[in-house]
């Protein structure tokens, strides 16, 4: 029977088994460019389908100043943000988006949001085991123009909610 098989393989013109290898390869591109791609949502949308589906309203919203204090991040660079964080001092709960007008702004933003991770580890290595615990399952992602990050008792929940938004 392998036999039988390998003859009718043989038989398949070079040419057919090339395009549907391209084939095979343009549809895994495809694909590819489709998990990063994002549509363009406005903000106040984003901000509603978290209010509606996560915990978020726990926290407290931030404004430009917060921003830039706790993220490094000068808004005036970008398109529009949302950044919660949580209202105790000792908390690490954060949820910060931007939209950015260029996804060439990306890498920087994710630079941001590395360091603020590891900048809260260390302030609260040693003593703050449910902080180190919550930073270690932090969630930096990048979507189109988007940058998404979370700190949370349930990351998943948030970057679900997310997704959905700009799908």
């Amino acid at each position: 029977m392998r036999g039988t098989m390998d003859k009718q393989l043989n038989r398949i013109p070079p040419v057919l088994v090339r395009l549907a290898l391209i084939l095979v390869l343009f549809l895994f591109l495809r694909g590819i460019y489709a998990s990063a791609s994002a549509r363009d949502v406005d903000m106040a949308d984003i901000r509603s389908a978290m209010l509606q589906n996560t915990d978020i309203g726990k926290m407290k919203e931030c404004n430009n100043r917060k921003l830039m204090q706790f993220m490094g991040i000068n808004y005036e660079n970008y398109d529009s943000y949302l950044y919660y964080k949580s209202k105790e001092s000792l908390g690490v709960d954060e949820v910060l988006v931007v939209k950015v007008r260029s996804a060439a702004d990306l890498d920087g933003l994710k630079d941001s949001a590395e360091n603020r991770v590891q900048s809260q580890e260390k302030a609260f290595d040693g003593y703050g085991t449910n902080q180190m615990k919550l930073l270690a399952n932090a969630v930096i992602e990048t979507k189109g123009n988007y940058l998404f990050y979370c700190v949370a008792e349930n990351p998943g929940k948030y970057e679900e909610v997310f997704r959905h938004a700009v799908q």
